[in-house]
């Protein structure tokens, strides 16, 4: 690990099998056990903030250890994410979207979130919606709206999840709610940030 670094626990909300740990200087990592993952593995997603998937039986403490052991390779991530974003901003200035760029991020970040939360969907489509951010059908085929390119990450990926749990509960009831909340940290949050956004198109 880089001079200078260290780590300290925070404590965090009753999640289970869900622990951040504050490690500088990377900042806050979640390390999330998965009954899916096979192996240890580091997850640094568009917005910057990274994720240790831990199979069920390895120790916190390997987890750990493993993130050290690849510290150099994460602050590489890190530094192609904050570019990535400089040219995300720099297309968000322009009048038009780049639809060919755009559809391209937005059906890779689809794939991305369902293979890392465990949904699986039929079709997927890109459209210029004019009333809705996305859908998803009763045959799991989901479509999002080519302006989620203009908003920030964190509500691109909330859209994205939000209709990936649609493929398992239909309606927005509570356990809808309960259900994105396991992938999405306050939902009901970013569903009224968002909403604020919808005059925009």
């Amino acid at each position: 690990m880089p001079s200078g670094s260290s780590i300290s626990h925070k404590k965090m909300p009753a999640v289970k099998d869900k622990k951040y740990v504050n490690i500088a200087p990377l900042g806050e990592v979640l390390f999330a056990k998965s009954a899916r993952a096979k192996r240890l593995s580091i997850t640094i997603k568009p917005c910057g903030s990274i994720r240790v998937a831990v199979p069920a039986r390895a120790s916190h403490k390997k987890a750990l250890a493993f993130l050290q052991s690849n510290i150099e390779w994460v602050h590489k991530g890190l530094a192609r994410i904050r570019k990535q974003l400089a040219q995300h901003k720099a297309t968000l200035s322009k009048s038009e979207i780049d639809t060919v760029s755009a559809k391209t991020i937005l059906l890779n970040k689809l794939e991305e979130l369902a293979e890392e939360f465990g949904f699986s969907y039929n079709r997927a489509a890109i459209r210029n919606q004019k009333t809705i951010w996305g859908s998803c059908s009763a045959k799991n085929n989901i479509s999002l709206n080519i302006n989620l390119i203009r908003l920030k990450n964190e509500l691109i990926e909330y859209v994205i999840l939000h209709e990936l749990t649609h493929t398992k509960i239909k309606n927005h009831r509570q356990e809808f709610w309960l259900e994105l909340a396991k992938c999405v940290d306050c939902p009901k949050k970013l569903d009224r940030l968002l909403r604020k956004h919808q005059l925009g198109l």
